[in-house]
């Protein structure tokens, strides 16, 4: 680790000795022009992929990979140049067009924290700078290309760099602006933005044959080129980027994207064609973008109510009915019920029987229940029961409700494979008197009436006492709370 302060001067210093040579010497040369100016480009990707401590390891690889094949098609080319031409053209090309999308996404990473969703956060990055490229695009892309001519593929080149260059520059605002003015956004845009205005410089050049090989335009790419590598070694910014910003500048992306298309339709030589090209990829990103989020919602509600729902009945589950008992009203009746016998069921049919018969006890309580309360699946044969009394304004919804349960088991369940099955359940009954431990007051008189043999058991005042009714007296008990016979 020592050694890495080291390094990182190696590359200036060997770039000073090319810049020396190069005073001295105007004439291109291998040494100069071919070892000396690629051999920086070189140590800047290395020194990339070695900066651990300061950049995540998305950032080191694709920062520190977009650098090397830059470095191959500046070698490539500086090969053709001064040795021969045996090199096919479209290799160092196409090594230059993969410098762009491995830079982008290495600059992405830094918009993006650790703990948000990546997919949604890298559509927002890339619409946002797709949005300000449009814009830039509309303002500098005649300068930068002048009349565009050639073959298809020359065309292609001739458009893609510029765009490539304003995504990039576009990426390197969204940086500064999301992580402030620290050393390490600073450097990045200086060194985005030098990289962009040399590629200008060059295209420009070339579009008027005035661009020639080994001069001072070269060396607007490897200080580039140095710059982005040096920032790497900065440490990151800790800032949050504000969320409601990041939408605002989104529809603001979109709306410049729709504005350029329809001053191209309306005024077709206003604007140069190819800055639709970003425009109509930040219109489509959008609408991918939303339809992403719209997915994104429907699965979070899904997931939220699967956390809710018993997977096995498809009642709520026992999280669900504790949320609800904390916000139950005084009147309100708490019920818990657990299935009499069920075990042995379990034993002799197996379990799929038993779930089985779980599931239709289930839809005979849902039956029961579905307006006015609210039914549970706790755990195992036990179900609870809450019956909004006082919201539901019906003074003698609990003992009805409670009444028709009981009844439900009188009469057997159908099994497939094992033909009807009689099952009984003891019932726990709690009226909410603003007490605590409701629940445990209900699971008292559930246990009581499975000891009893009583279907239905209701807690009353008196302490550790409670009152047994059964179906057929149920509803002639005056005051529950209190005991009946």
């Amino acid at each position: 680790m020592s050694l890495y302060p080291l390094a990182r001067i190696c590359a200036p210093l060997i770039f000073l000795g090319y810049m020396g040579i190069r005073q001295v010497n105007t004439e291109i040369n291998i040494f100069a022009d071919l070892i000396l100016f690629n051999s920086v480009a070189l140590i800047a990707a290395l020194l990339a992929f070695a900066a651990r401590r300061s950049s995540t390891f998305t950032t080191r690889i694709s920062v520190g990979l977009a650098i090397f094949f830059w470095s191959i098609g500046s070698i490539s080319s500086s090969w053709n140049s001064l040795v021969s031409d045996d090199i096919p053209g479209w290799f160092s090309d196409l090594c230059y067009l993969g410098f762009y999308p491995l830079l982008f996404f290495g600059l992405i990473k830094e918009l993006i924290p650790e703990r948000s969703s990546y997919r949604l956060q890298v559509l927002d990055s890339l619409i946002i700078a797709l949005g300000i490229s449009t814009l830039l695009s509309a303002l500098t892309l005649d300068i930068a290309s002048g009349p565009i001519t050639g073959s298809s593929y020359e065309v292609f080149l001739s458009i893609f760099y510029p765009i490539a260059d304003l995504v990039l520059v576009a990426t390197a605002v969204l940086i500064l602006a999301k992580g402030g003015k620290n050393s390490r956004n600073v450097i990045i845009l200086s060194g985005v933005i030098l990289f962009t205005i040399t590629d200008f410089i060059f295209l420009l050049q070339t579009s008027q044959s005035r661009y020639e090989f080994g001069s001072l335009v070269d060396t607007g790419w490897i200080i580039s080129i140095m710059l982005i590598s040096e920032s790497l070694w900065h440490r990151q910014s800790e800032r949050e980027f504000n969320s409601n910003q990041f939408s605002k500048s989104i529809v603001f992306a979109a709306a410049i994207s729709g504005v350029v298309i329809a001053i191209t339709s309306l005024q077709p030589n206003l604007l140069p064609k190819a800055v639709l090209i970003p425009a109509f990829l930040t219109l489509i990103l959008a609408f991918l973008r939303m339809a992403i989020a719209l997915s994104d919602a429907h699965r979070l509600k899904d997931e939220k109510e699967l956390a809710r729902t018993d997977e096995l009945t498809g009642l709520a589950n026992r999280r669900r009915f504790l949320q609800e008992l904390d916000q139950i009203e005084i009147g309100d009746w708490v019920l818990l019920l657990d299935l009499n016998g069920f075990k042995p069921i379990n034993d002799r049919y197996g379990h799929g029987a038993g779930d089985q018969l779980l599931k239709q006890v289930a839809l005979r309580l849902s039956r029961l229940t579905a307006e006015s309360a609210l039914c549970a699946r706790l755990g195992g044969d036990e179900f609870g029961i809450i019956i909004a009394c006082q919201r539901s304004q019906l003074a003698e919804n609990g003992r009805e409700i409670t009444s028709a349960i009981s009844a439900a088991f009188s009469y057997p369940f159908n099994i497939a494979q094992v033909g009807s099955i009689l099952v009984g359940a003891s019932i726990g009954v709690v009226i909410n008197d603003g007490g605590a431990d409701l629940l445990r007051r209900a699971d008292i008189a559930m246990y009581q009436g499975k000891r009893s043999g009583e279907p239905i058991i209701i807690w009353s005042s008196n302490l550790q006492k409670v009152s047994t009714v059964t179906p057929l007296n149920f509803q002639q008990t005056t005051n529950p709370l209190i005991g009946g016979n």
